[in-house]
């Protein structure tokens, strides 16, 4: 086979192989078929996990302590009091008002690695110390 006709060859196996690119799962624009949404281990990252802590007589119960959680994990902090004050997460700078008699909760995405206060604003309780890692 000459020059040309070892060129042509070459050229039909690439419009072979590259034809078939274009088929299997699709993804977007700019993605992997391994995103991090999909990649296997990354599914516990988005469990939702509730952190419950009841406040009676100014003392705390639950969910206290220290409390971890993986880095970048959704997190809802649920406080159940029996005086109006107000949840402060320290460090996500996450407040909320929980009514007296009442429950009240603070949500956010765990995404700065560290240790964080949880606390009732007023009289300066801890509830529990995040632990994000």
């Amino acid at each position: 086979m000459g020059r040309v006709g070892i060129t042509i060859a070459t050229g039909a196996v690439l419009i072979g192989v590259l034809g078939g690119c274009g088929q299997g799962t699709a993804t977007a624009p700019g993605s992997s078929p391994a995103s991090p949404s999909t990649a296997p281990g990354r599914a516990q990252a988005l469990t939702v996990r509730t952190i419950s802590v009841k406040v009676r007589n100014g003392k705390a119960s639950g969910d206290t302590g220290q409390v971890t959680v993986p880095l970048g994990s959704p997190v809802v902090i649920s406080v159940s009091s029996d005086v109006a004050d107000e949840i402060h997460v320290h460090g996500y700078e996450r407040t909320v008002k929980v009514p007296a008699a009442s429950t009240a909760s603070v949500a956010f995405t765990a995404n700065k690695p560290g240790a964080f206060a949880v606390e009732l604003e007023n009289p300066k309780l801890a509830l529990l110390q995040l632990q994000v890692g």
